[in-house]
């Protein structure tokens, strides 16, 4: 059996029904982990007797795809999926459509592509068997048992039965829409393109990694502002991928982009200025350093706007609220130097 990679975090596994039905006690010598393995296949011959099994998992339908084929190899793959229980109800749902059909939708929650990481340890057994031999823009529905729910990897059948973790078996619709091997790389050329396409700017500022846009004239000399000034701002936060506002302090942007919370105050927010970009505090709390980086370059009375990447933003974890900053996301703020309140 090749050795499987998955990574779909923060699921919730129901315990498996054989349990239920008493089907894990021992009988005859009958070990629990055999009986699951006897009792899912009962469930497959009545629910799924068309499935066709490749490596362990069991593939219900398959849509091919006409792009870059996945590869083992590559550390990083983009994909959206919905994960469902053997009885049918959903787990967990990545997918915009799915979303629309189970009424779950909302338009503040990011459905764009999640970066899933691969290797032992990091991620299920499982998933590399969904991927093996897709190709980008394919769907395909398969059934994991649940001995291949584990983060450990082993190299026979035998041994993975041997470390069942009683978890239920779970449904997945995965959609493969490409992988790389830097991702930092990846999401940097994918700034550089949006920055082209909409401010005709193709290079960062001197810290390297945001790209700055100014809308506002200025003397080849602009007046540089001291350290531990306090200046005012409006700006405006949203994810690159689709434009949707995750953050501002604009009354009207937040009720457009239904992100308004009336015990907020929606009013010109304060900023003391440092001689070094990350020291820069936003009312009494510091920024992430992209935001910093971006508010350095400006000067007094400017209206600018910049991007930057995940590494300077909210990394790997994503925000507080991660249907609205999800890990990896890469951001983009307009922000109006604007008088004081």
């Amino acid at each position: 059996m090749m050795r499987m990679k998955h990574i779909l975090r923060n699921v919730t596994l129901l315990a498996l029904g054989a349990c239920l039905a008493g089907a894990c006690s021992k009988s005859g010598g009958e070990g629990v982990n055999e009986a699951a393995r006897r009792y899912f296949d009962a469930w497959l011959a009545i629910n799924y007797p068309s499935a066709v099994e490749k490596d362990g998992i069991y593939i219900i339908d398959d849509k091919p795809g006409t792009g870059m084929e996945w590869r083992e190899t590559l550390p990083v793959t983009f994909l959206t999926y919905t994960m469902r229980e053997l009885n049918g109800s959903v787990q967990y749902n990545t997918d915009e459509n799915w979303a629309k059909q189970l009424g779950e939708w909302s338009s503040t929650t990011y459905y764009g592509p999640q970066i899933t990481l691969t290797g032992e340890k990091i991620s299920y057994a499982g998933l590399d068997a969904i991927l093996e031999g897709m190709r980008e823009g394919g769907v395909r529905t398969a059934i994991v048992p649940s001995w291949l729910m584990t983060y450990d990897r082993y190299d026979t059948l035998d041994e993975y039965l041997e470390h069942e973790s009683s978890t239920s078996g779970t449904i997945y619709t995965i959609k493969f829409l490409g992988q790389t091997a830097n991702l930092a790389e990846h999401e940097y050329s994918q700034m550089q393109a949006y920055s082209v396409k909409h401010w005709k700017v193709s290079d960062t500022l001197s810290t390297a990694g945001v790209f700055f846009k100014s809308h506002t004239e200025f003397p080849s000399d602009p007046v540089e502002m001291p350290s531990d000034t306090t200046v005012y701002i409006n700006y405006i936060g949203r994810r690159i991928y689709d434009g949707q506002v995750f953050d501002t302090n604009i009354a009207d942007t937040a009720k457009y982009y239904g992100i308004y919370y009336p015990g907020k105050k929606y009013e010109p927010v304060s900023v003391t200025w440092a001689e070094n970009a990350t020291d820069i505090k936003m009312g009494s709390s510091s920024v992430v350093n992209g935001f910093a980086y971006g508010l350095h370059a400006m000067h007094a009375d400017e209206s600018a706007s910049f991007v930057f990447g995940y590494n300077l933003g909210y990394g790997s974890s994503g925000g507080t609220d991660k249907d609205l900053v999800p890990p990896y996301a890469a951001l983009r703020f307009d922000v109006d130097m604007v008088p004081a309140p």
